[in-house]
């Protein structure tokens, strides 16, 4: 009976060991920031037989600190890229958005979507880099994007410089 107890309260010390510590998220607030405009981002490896290699984002999105310090606005991407299993997503709710930068300010944006029509519940992460004024030669913008449905399955992403349009970020002194 003993050994028993003993044994009973190794394995009580071990697993309150192992338990999980209570962790505080992180904050998720938004600088003033804002992002307008429509490029297309081209990627040769993700070009086959059926796909163009193509993704487009279109954004009118910002966040004012003084308003309601949420952000907010309108984004929607489409695919026709290889190992994508989505061709269009639409965001409905923008839970996160901050810029830095002065000189090729860069945004990092997450938030839920809604992909395929509506038919898929998705989340989205988004980095934009804004890198040269439109019409200017120089680099391109960047775009990256990850997105994967509701059990955390990836269903499509790609990052490249921008083949056409223009995408402005207002510039952080963060």
């Amino acid at each position: 009976m003993r050994h028993l107890c003993s044994l009973v309260f190794t394995v009580a010390v071990a697993a309150a060991g192992l338990a999980q510590q209570p962790q505080i998220p992180t904050l998720q607030v938004c600088n003033g920031t804002k992002a307008t405009g429509g490029a297309t981002v081209h990627l040769t490896a993700r070009t086959d037989a059926l796909h163009s290699g193509d993704f487009t984002l279109k954004i009118s999105a910002g966040c004012d600190p003084a308003g309601s310090g949420y952000p907010s606005g309108s984004i929607d991407m489409t695919f026709n890229l290889s190992d994508s299993s989505i061709s269009n997503l639409k965001v409905t709710l923008i839970e996160q958005m901050t810029t830095t930068g002065k000189h090729t300010p860069t945004m990092v944006l997450n938030g839920r979507c809604l992909a395929n029509g509506g038919t898929i519940p998705c989340h989205v992460w988004l980095m934009i880099a804004d890198n040269r004024q439109p019409n200017s030669s120089g680099t391109p913008d960047v775009i990256g994007v990850l997105v994967v449905d509701k059990t955390g399955k990836r269903i499509t992403y790609g990052t490249g410089p921008t083949s056409s349009g223009d995408i402005s970020v207002a510039a952080t002194g963060n």
